[in-house]
């Protein structure tokens, strides 16, 4: 099989994308913002808890689109008994410092440039509500939909995200957009009807992005002007 690397886009010539775009949802860690704040909270969260310091290796390979809850036990067993606590502790910790974790440099612009084409902008992430909204409000990032791991009974890699976020915007999935690093993202937009567009700023790389279904691949979010029209 051939691919193609035009600017920003690596994309699979069998792919064709004619259609008009109503919104575009996105992913937060990895495709927004790099993983800086959650490497640098985690581990002050384990200093606070006396407990081993997790690698940045281990926060990104094993955290990242998982739950707090579920994850650091994982990794650390001896938090079961206080892991309510301990994720309580990192969410606080995290928003009472939003702003010193700022996005890619060129995210402003591309959301201006989307919002400027009158098409909708929806976040789909494994934070609270809460996490995502402090991230993009602190840095004036447009949005008309956030969805969060609290606002659903499951969260990705499970299409109820997406499938609530088009309800709320009164779009179909087929005319949207999601883009995110995690191939539980490619999931989702996949098991939605959405188009999956994987972004190689955060966790995923382009065979792993492109083995959970991306239809297409960029190299960052400015690929996105590739492809909507």
């Amino acid at each position: 099989m051939c691919y193609f690397l035009h600017k920003n886009i690596y994309e699979e010539p069998i792919n064709q994308f004619n259609m008009k775009v109503k919104a575009v949802f996105f992913d937060i860690d990895g495709t927004i913002l790099p993983f800086d704040g959650i490497i640098y909270h985690s581990q002050k969260t384990c200093k606070h808890f006396k407990v081993r310091v997790l690698t940045k290796k281990e926060i990104i390979k094993y955290t990242i689109g998982y739950k707090i809850t579920e994850s650091i036990p994982r990794l650390l067993p001896e938090t079961k008994k206080f892991i309510k606590q301990f994720a309580n502790y990192y969410r606080t910790s995290y928003i009472n410092d939003v702003k010193s974790w700022k996005p890619f440099p060129y995210v402003k612009n591309v959301f201006r440039w989307i919002k400027n084409k009158k098409i909708k902008i929806g976040i789909i992430t494994t934070k609270t509500r809460e996490q995502a909204k402090a991230n993009l409000e602190s840095h004036q990032i447009p949005y008309d939909v956030i969805i969060g791991s609290d606002n659903v009974k499951k969260r990705k890699p499970s299409p109820e995200p997406l499938f609530k976020a088009c309800k709320i915007l009164k779009i179909e999935p087929k005319d949207s957009l999601f883009c995110g690093d995690h191939p539980f993202d490619m999931q989702a937009a996949k098991s939605t009807g959405c188009t999956a567009v994987g972004v190689l700023t955060g966790w995923g790389k382009k065979r792993n992005l492109k083995k959970a279904g991306a239809d297409f691949i960029i190299k960052d979010l400015r690929g996105l002007r590739n492809l909507i029209k």
